[in-house]
């Protein structure tokens, strides 16, 4: 992944009220050209026992799989304990830290993108460059924040804590880097500003805002959020658009791929 140094149905799909039929939801990925893969996802319908409730969290692993498996495993449910006393604005920071601490003594590390949906209420939590998108039936918008040395902000922000720049990445003084300026794990990396912290966003969702997809960098590196879009939009269901979004992506990088397409139903 370039944030360290086949296909394949990927990721978990719980299949909690399935027949509710508030979101339909697909997960697509390939391992492509990559010697092994790293990327990780899983779904949470009903999230927090709501029948309007999902969680999707995508991972993307550097340095080995073993951070982004274990975040796909539980980071859900860490968040789940975090929100029955704070607001996802709020619990999501505080679930990814206490993630974080499960995983200090991992050598590897993974970035993430998170998405809960409580009714009309979307949060997205990212750290690294996984992203999520918004899709209507005139527009595509990015919902996250990339954490990459291309960031002023994070650039600025890791030479200040003694991070040594060399070409796109952030390096310790012995020379290893990481292109990502935020991630989970990588706990040899807290000392020059590489942290587990991701950025929140919130919005109330307009009742044409049909699709949300995550997908790790596989994807956008190669594409721009609004041919992500497009397939989505012309796709009729999820396992659609997650497919059709997964074969282009395959076609344009060589990069591990995971993709979770969210179509919004009538709640």
């Amino acid at each position: 992944m370039p944030c360290g140094m086949k296909r394949f149905a990927g990721g978990t799909l719980s299949r909690a009220a399935d027949a509710l039929g508030v979101f339909d939801v697909a997960v697509a990925a390939a391992q492509n050209r990559r010697d092994h893969m790293e990327d990780f996802a899983h779904v949470e319908r009903a999230f927090l026992d709501r029948p309007d409730g999902l969680y999707v969290g995508v991972f993307d692993g550097h340095g080995g799989a073993s951070v982004a498996r274990q975040a796909a495993k539980v980071l859900h449910q860490i968040l789940a304990v975090e929100m029955t006393s704070d607001p996802p604005e709020a619990a999501l920071p505080r679930a990814f830290r206490a993630f974080d601490e499960t995983v200090a003594a991992e050598p590897s590390g993974a970035v993430a993108v998170v998405a809960v949906v409580l009714g009309p209420s979307l949060a997205v939590a990212n750290a690294g460059d996984s992203h999520a998108i918004i899709v209507s039936p005139s527009r595509t918008g990015r919902l996250t924040t990339d954490h990459r040395l291309t960031n002023e902000a994070e650039f600025q922000r890791v030479v200040a804590a003694g991070a040594r720049v060399w070409g796109p990445y952030a390096c310790l003084p012995d020379g290893t880097g990481l292109m990502c300026t935020r991630s989970l794990g990588d706990r040899a990396y807290r000392g020059i500003g590489i942290i587990p912290e991701p950025e929140v966003r919130t919005r109330i969702l307009a009742a044409e805002e049909e699709w949300i997809i995550a997908a790790t960098d596989g994807v956008w590196d190669g594409m721009e959020p609004a041919a992500v879009g497009h397939l989505a939009r012309t796709a009729s269901t999820a396992k659609e658009a997650a497919e059709a979004i997964r074969d282009a992506a395959v076609e344009a990088s060589g990069d591990n791929v995971t993709v979770v397409a969210v179509r919004r139903q009538a709640f």
